[in-house]
């Protein structure tokens, strides 16, 4: 088997492996975050596979994009965003982009669990 062969053997595997990770963080995503989270399904004809084309996050200060295709593979994108606005959009690594998400994930939690204390104490106290 010729190097070409096993280089081409290896990308179909990892786009393979890109297609899993990208259904089922999609599925966490809308679960978790159904009214921020949108989703993009390509529908094709006399098929029930429905690929993800592409999730949308959008949060406090970003909304994070990843596109997928079964040709080219997934790339990430970070749009600035000031009062629904989007001012900034650049392309960025999948692990900065997961890393942004986890960041804004955690402010926001973090944000609402000191809010929802300040009004028990107010309530019960």
């Amino acid at each position: 088997m010729s190097e070409f062969d096993l280089g081409a053997a290896s990308w179909r595997r990892g786009l393979t492996d890109e297609k899993a990770y990208v259904e089922a963080l999609a599925t966490r995503l809308e679960k978790a975050l159904p009214g921020q989270t949108t989703i993009e399904r390509e529908h094709r004809l006399f098929s029930n596979e429905q690929a993800i084309r592409l999730i949308e996050i959008r949060l406090e200060t970003h909304t994070y994009r990843l596109h997928f295709d079964k040709r080219r593979g997934m790339s990430t994108e970070r749009a600035k965003v000031v009062r629904g606005i989007a001012l900034k959009t650049e392309p960025i690594s999948f692990s900065e982009w997961l890393a942004g998400v986890s960041q804004e994930l955690e402010e926001l939690a973090e944000l609402h669990e000191e809010a929802r204390s300040a009004i028990e104490r107010f309530l019960f106290s």
